[in-house]
C-alpha cells in the first residue's frame, strides 16, 4: 500500500469513514449470509446531528467541505426523509429550507473528520445536491436535483469560488435550467464529468457543456457521437485516469470493472476485464446502484458498490470494496486474454438496470496494457445505514500525514 489512510464515502445524509489498512480478502458473495461489518472508523450520520440532508461534500488539502443541501423537519422517519414532499423541509433554515451554507471539517485526526463548524462565508444562493468540482484552482457549484424542493431554483443556480478573492461570484445560468425549474425530464441531471476545463452535463436525455475558459454554455445534442471526446470522459461511465498515467481508465459499469486505455493515436479503445477484482456473479440477485471508482495512490486504485440484497427473507444492506494495484506493461509482453478493442459508445448507467459497459467486439490485434494485482476485496454488511438507500454520492481518499498517521495510531491503541 502507497500510503495509510481512510476511505470518506457520504451518501443523501450519512458519512463512513473506514479503515483502508484492514480492509480484507473475503471469499463471501453479495448471497452469502452473514457478511462482516467494514472496519468502519466513524457512522456519521449528519442530519440527525442538524445538518442538511443530500449536502455535497468535497475534499481541498487537509480539509472537508460539506456544501448546500435541503434542511429538514427535525424527526422525520427514513421513509419521510427520502419522500418528495417539499412539506418535510424546515423553512425557518436557510431560504424556504434550503442551504447556502458551507461547513468544515480538518483532516487530521479520526475524532475531528466528523466535528464540522459553520464557515466563515455563504455561497451566493442555496444549493440542493449541489455539484462541485476544482477546476484550475476555482471551487464550481451548481445545483443538483432536489429530494424535497419542488418550487422555482434559487439564483443563482451556478456560481464559482475563487479562493484567492476569498468571494463567490454567479456564472451564467445553465440552458438546461433556462425555466429556472428543477423538475421535468429535461431539467433532471443524470451525470456530469470533468475534461480538462470543460464540465460536460448530461440533462434529461441531452449533453451540454460549460467551458471555463469562454465562460459559455452550449448544447452539444443527444447524441455522445457528435462530442470530440472519448466516450468514456463523458457523463454515463464512472471512469477514473490510474494517476500514473495519462491513458489509462479503470471503469465501474453495472456488470463488470474494466481498464479502458486511450491510444495516443486516436484508435479503438482497448478493454481489458478486471475479473481479479470484480466479477459479474457479483451482480446476481441483487438491486444495482452506481458504484465509485477513485484513486488511493498513484498506481492503486479503490472500487466501491453500494448492494441491497434479500436473504432468508432479511433485507441486508451492503457494501463491496475492493482496491488494486495497476501497473502499465510494455510492449512486448504477451496478450491478456480478456483484452478486447471497445467501440467508442456508453450509456448512462444511472438509476438504471441495462448494462451499460461500453459495446466490445472482439480484436485481433489486441495489446496488453496493464496488470492488475488485487490487493483486498469483499462485501461488507452496513447496518448503520439503516433504511437508507444505499447509493453513494460521493467518496475520497485521504492519507495521512506522518502527524495525523501517529495521531491515528494514538487513538486505535
Amino acid at each position: 500500500m502507497e500510503g495509510e489512510g481512510v476511505l470518506l464515502i457520504a451518501t443523501k445524509q450519512r458519512l463512513l469513514v473506514v479503515d483502508l489498512t484492514k480492509l480484507q480478502n473475503l471469499d463471501s458473495t453479495d448471497t452469502e449470509f452473514p457478511a462482516a461489518p467494514p472496519s468502519a472508523v466513524k457512522v456519521f450520520n449528519f442530519v440527525e446531528n442538524g445538518f442538511p440532508f443530500g449536502a455535497s461534500f468535497f475534499m481541498r488539502e487537509s480539509k472537508l467541505y460539506m456544501v448546500g443541501g435541503e434542511k429538514t423537519r427535525a424527526g422525520l422517519s427514513e421513509e419521510e426523509l427520502c419522500t418528495a414532499s417539499s412539506a418535510n423541509l424546515d423553512e425557518s433554515f436557510g431560504k424556504r429550507g434550503l442551504s447556502p451554507y458551507i461547513y468544515i471539517s480538518d483532516l487530521t485526526t479520526l475524532d475531528s473528520i466528523t466535528q464540522f463548524r459553520e464557515h466563515s462565508f455563504t455561497m451566493l444562493a442555496p444549493k440542493t445536491s449541489p455539484i462541485i468540482e476544482e477546476i484550475e484552482g476555482k471551487i464550481y457549484v451548481l445545483s443538483g436535483p432536489s429530494c424535497h424542493y419542488e418550487d422555482f431554483l434559487p439564483a443563482p443556480p451556478f456560481e464559482v469560488y475563487d479562493p484567492s478573492l476569498g468571494r463567490f461570484e454567479a456564472l451564467p445560468l445553465p440552458l438546461f435550467y433556462q425555466e429556472n425549474r428543477y423538475y421535468g425530464s429535461d431539467n433532471i441531471i443524470r451525470d456530469y464529468s470533468v475534461v480538462g476545463t470543460t464540465i460536460y452535463v448530461l440533462a434529461g436525455d441531452n449533453y451540454f457543456s460549460y467551458s471555463v475558459n469562454d465562460r459559455k454554455w452550449d448544447f452539444l445534442g443527444n447524441s455522445e457521437y457528435e462530442i470530440p471526446v472519448p466516450a468514456p470522459l463523458l457523463p454515463g461511465i464512472n471512469a477514473k485516469f490510474v494517476p500514473a498515467y495519462k491513458d489509462i481508465l479503470i471503469c465501474f459499469s453495472l456488470h463488470a470493472l474494466s481498464a479502458l486505455m486511450l491510444p495516443q493515436d486516436g484508435g479503438p479503445l482497448l478493454i481489458q476485464y478486471l475479473h481479479e477484482v470484480y466479477e459479474d456473479r457479483l451482480d446476481m440477485n441483487s438491486s444495482r446502484e452506481s458504484g465509485v471508482v477513485l484513486a488511493i495512490g498513484e498506481h492503486e486504485m479503490c472500487v466501491i458498490r453500494p448492494k441491497v440484497v434479500k436473504i432468508e427473507n432479511d433485507i441486508v444492506r451492503r457494501i463491496y470494496v475492493a482496491t488494486f494495484r495497476v501497473e502499465k506493461l510494455n510492449s512486448s509482453s504477451p496478450a491478456p486474454k480478456l483484452a478486447k478493442t471497445a467501440s467508442n459508445s456508453q450509456t448512462s448507467d444511472q438509476d438504471s438496470d441495462t448494462d451499460n459497459s461500453a459495446p466490445v467486439r472482439d480484436s485481433n490485434h489486441s495489446v496488453p496494457f496493464s496488470s492488475v494485482t488485487c490487493l483486498s476485496r469483499g462485501f461488507y454488511n452496513l447496518p448503520e445505514w439503516g433504511c437508507e438507500r444505499p447509493k453513494i454520492c460521493s467518496a475520497f481518499f485521504h492519507r495521512w500525514s506522518v502527524f495525523t498517521l501517529f495521531s491515528l495510531c494514538t487513538l486505535l491503541v
